[in-house]
C-alpha cells in the first residue's frame, strides 16, 4: 500500500465553504464519494484543516495500491461526482487539475528555504547544493 500527503492552501474567505465541502462528503454525497473512491482503488482518504500564520491549509492523505493511477483518475475522470470534486478544488483552493502538467515542473522555493538535494525519475543529473 502506498500513501501520499497533498497540501493545498485554502483561498481567503473559503474556510467555511471548505468545511461544508467536507460535510457533503460525509453526508449528502457520501454514496457517490464512496463509489468514486472504491472505483479508483483508494483505501483511505483523510482531510484535515491546518491553521497557520500564513492562512488555512487543507491536508489530504490518500492510500491506494497504485497512487499514480489514482491521481490520474482524479484528474481525468468524467464521472459526475469526480467532476464536482475537481470543481470544488478549483473553487476552494484555486487548483485546476485539468492543467496538471504545471505540477510536473520544479516548484520555486520560498526565500527562506534552501534546496540541498532533488531527484526525479526523468533527471539523469540530480541537483546538489
Amino acid at each position: 500500500m502506498s500513501g501520499i500527503v497533498l497540501t493545498f492552501p485554502i483561498l481567503a474567505g473559503k474556510v467555511e465553504a471548505w468545511r461544508r465541502f467536507c460535510q457533503e462528503l460525509s453526508g449528502s454525497r457520501r454514496k457517490m464519494y464512496e463509489a468514486s473512491r472504491h472505483g479508483m482503488g483508494i483505501t483511505r482518504e483523510r482531510l484535515s484543516l491546518v491553521e497557520t500564520a500564513y492562512g488555512s491549509t487543507a491536508v489530504t492523505t490518500l492510500e491506494a495500491p497504485d497512487l499514480g493511477q489514482v491521481l490520474g483518475q482524479i484528474i481525468a475522470s468524467d464521472l459526475p461526482f469526480d467532476i464536482w470534486y475537481r470543481e470544488r478544488l478549483q473553487e476552494l483552493h484555486g487548483v485546476n487539475l485539468a492543467g496538471y502538467e504545471q505540477f510536473l515542473q520544479p516548484t520555486p522555493l520560498p526565500n527562506n528555504q534552501e534546496l540541498l538535494f532533488e531527484w526525479t525519475l526523468n533527471s539523469s543529473n540530480p541537483r546538489e547544493s
